[in-house]
């Protein structure tokens, strides 16, 4: 339960407006209680006037109500920028950019500082003996928003562009990927090393979504208490039907409050998110590959950008293993499908780009680097989609020069071939050209 809630806590965490409202709410603690701290001595004897802290105010408050106001008209253009030449799915991460909120929040937070403290001197409410130290606290201010704007400007310099959005999703990949291998199978235990009860009487979904969130440490509790275990039959990011079977518990009766509180450790949403659903950040990273393939963009150069981070980011990340001391034992979870994110992810691609000779190159070199992953599940799907591209290639491709240098770096060839004396034969093979094989006639 308490993994449930810093998560849900997190997902609030994130929205633009609650950083806003804290910032806010300490600038109205700040300018309320420095009236009350004792007079600060000035260097030199130095005086300071109402009037001066007035003015100073006078200068926070306007130009941080027009700076704020500039500065979501940036954000809006950027993210709409980044819906129209990416993806929907990077604009929801970038709507979670810490700096972009953090410096935004910091200028609403200074304007409504500047705003509290001049309603206070107005009312008479800050004697003369306070106005020294409110003005050094109001120059501390000042010199906290004018690093926040030089922190502004450097981050404006690729908000909203593509290849800044693909960093961006790309980070979180990365992220999500290295919270997976820290924690395999969710810090649960692997459902292919144990048998799983026959007659094991099944807990169901309460509604229809993608699975968001999966509290193991709340199926552990409730598996322990009763002396069982449990088998989850979903994962993150999966869709789930209305009643379909979240996993089992190896019980001979399950009454109705024990698949209550299973079914209540499986959040379930309205759409995908990458915190727990590690391959939901690939699809994203695909997707902005596919938009940039599309007639109206026409920009194979992002697509190879993309295949080049995406087998990065999969080669990287080691194969799946049990933790020697799971922080949930009694349950057991399958492992991801990583071949499942390879036709999800690579094989999109090769089919929108199979009119690029440039983009199939990248394709199959990226297929030929997840050969040699130790995970079987990748190198397998990778040696299979390596044909489906040679296949995209074939009805793509015009010329037979270009199907050459396809299919020399193709794995799928090599891995058929024995010797050169049959290469060709497992080319045409590969490729199912058996309507036009004397094309390859010379290969």
């Amino acid at each position: 339960m308490i993994t449930q809630i810093l998560w849900s806590f997190r997902q609030f965490a994130r929205r633009l407006w609650v950083r806003a409202a804290l910032l806010s709410a300490l600038a109205v603690v700040v300018a309320g209680v420095a009236p009350l701290v004792p007079v600060l001595p000035l260097p030199g004897g130095l005086s300071v006037s109402a009037e001066a802290l007035d003015a100073l105010l006078s200068i926070l408050t306007n130009s941080m109500l027009t700076v704020t106001t500039f500065s979501l008209s940036i954000m809006v253009s950027a993210h709409l920028a980044a819906d129209a030449n990416a993806t929907p799915r990077a604009h929801r991460l970038l709507q979670e950019d810490s700096r972009t909120q953090t410096v935004i929040a910091t200028f609403i937070g200074a304007f409504i500082y500047a705003l509290a403290l001049t309603v206070l001197l107005n009312i008479e409410f800050i004697n003369a003996r306070d106005v020294p130290f409110i003005y050094i606290v109001s120059v501390g201010v000042i010199i906290f928003v004018v690093i926040a704007v030089l922190r502004w400007v450097a981050h404006l310099a690729g908000l909203g562009s593509v290849e800044a959005t693909i960093d961006r999703v790309e980070e979180r990949a990365r992220a999500c990927l290295k919270a997976r291998s820290d924690a395999p199978f969710l810090g649960a235990r692997d459902i292919r090393k144990t048998a799983i009860p026959q007659h094991a009487p099944a807990f169901h979904a309460e509604r229809f979504g993608f699975i968001q969130n999966i509290d193991v440490s709340a199926l552990d509790h409730v598996a322990r208490d009763r002396g069982a275990a449990v088998y989850l039959s979903v994962g993150p990011g999966d869709w789930i039907d209305e009643g379909a079977p979240l996993g089992l518990i190896d019980l001979d009766t399950l009454d109705q409050a024990t698949a209550t509180a299973l079914s209540a450790a499986v959040v379930i949403g309205d759409r995908r998110t990458p915190d727990e659903d590690a391959n939901q950040g690939l699809i994203v990273l695909s997707e902005i590959a596919m938009r940039a393939l599309s007639p109206g963009i026409n920009d194979p150069r992002t697509a190879i950008d993309v295949i080049g981070r995406l087998a990065k980011l999969m080669a990287t990340h080691p194969q799946e293993a049990e933790m020697e001391e799971p922080s949930a034992p009694h349950v057991f979870v399958h492992p991801m499908d990583r071949g499942t994110a390879l036709l999800a992810t690579l094989d999109p691609i090769a089919r929108d780009g199979r009119t690029f000779v440039e983009v199939q190159l990248s394709v199959q070199r990226a297929y030929a680097t997840l050969t040699k992953h130790r995970d079987a599940s990748v190198s397998d799907a990778a040696m299979a989609l390596s044909a489906r591209a040679l296949s995209y290639a074939r009805d793509g491709i015009l010329m037979i020069e270009d199907m050459h240098r396809i299919a020399a770096v193709a794995p799928a060839r090599h891995m058929a071939a024995t010797s050169a004396g049959d290469a060709k034969e497992s080319v045409v093979e590969a490729l199912g050209e058996e309507r036009n094989s004397s094309h390859f006639a010379d290969i």
